[in-house]
């Protein structure tokens, strides 16, 4: 901070002081004018400050860059869009005249019975009962908002894949996956999910952890088979087939 010095005392004053603190003698301050003078903006200065402060090629760079991420934001919107409505590779509906077994009945009776031969099903046997699960009245089928479709389910060895099809407006259908890892212990299921897609777009595991809301009216649907698969003693998934062992 600059100060004004009494030429006779020495005294170091403040700025706005006309006359010392101390002796009362007047100050000096044409070097402090002076020094504010050189320091004042010039008026051409002043004018070319302005001048680039309007200019439309100032930020033009910054302006480019923003417009750019919003178009690459868009556009990856757009993309993942498409994507979840295209039609993921699914196997095509099973046959209405195919023999549907009754799953629920046979889980009831092996688990009263303790039925030392386990349950084995196709892939095929599993997706019938299903789709005739689907025309009872409390299917998730009879929706009035986004109803079920399809339900299929797909076999790997150690692995199930559930597969959704919703039907949307204009006739649109949105299909999802999800796979898991299945086992039953103490009377719980227990599912890792490995991995899944809405249409053909990927979804981490992370997110199926978290919960599929596209699955939870099919599970609610599935509350008495899932009852009766936790009283077994283990499920196998294979290629094509599921192997359930009831408990002895």
């Amino acid at each position: 901070m600059t100060a004004l010095i009494c030429p006779e005392c020495r005294y170091e004053n403040e700025t706005e002081r006309i006359y010392c603190h101390d002796c009362g003698t007047r100050l000096d301050r044409s070097g402090l004018l002076a020094k504010e003078a050189s320091n004042r903006e010039s008026a051409a200065d002043t004018q070319r400050r302005l001048k680039q402060m309007w200019d439309p090629k100032r930020g033009r760079a910054k302006r480019l860059t923003v417009k750019g991420v919003k178009f690459l934001a868009g556009a990856m919107a757009c993309a993942a869009v498409i994507l979840m409505l295209l039609q993921p590779q699914l196997p095509p509906e099973a046959k209405s005249d195919a023999t549907v077994p009754l799953i629920s009945m046979d889980l009831l009776s092996a688990i009263s019975n303790r039925q030392a031969a386990p349950l084995s099903y196709t892939q095929d046997q599993v997706n019938s009962y299903l789709a005739s699960g689907l025309r009872r009245k409390d299917a998730p089928s009879r929706s009035n908002f986004f109803p079920v479709h399809r339900v299929l389910v797909q076999f790997q060895e150690g692995l199930c894949t559930v597969a959704i099809e919703r039907q949307l407006i204009a006739g649109f259908v949105l299909a999802s996956e999800s796979s898991y890892r299945v086992r039953t212990e103490n009377g719980q299921i227990f599912a890792e999910a490995t991995g899944g897609s809405i249409g053909r777009m990927p979804i981490h595991p992370m997110l199926l952890k978290m919960g599929n809301p596209l699955l939870q009216p099919l599970w609610k649907w599935l509350a008495r088979e899932r009852n009766s698969v936790t009283k077994m003693s283990a499920i196998e998934f294979h290629p094509n087939s599921v192997t359930l062992i009831a408990r002895r």
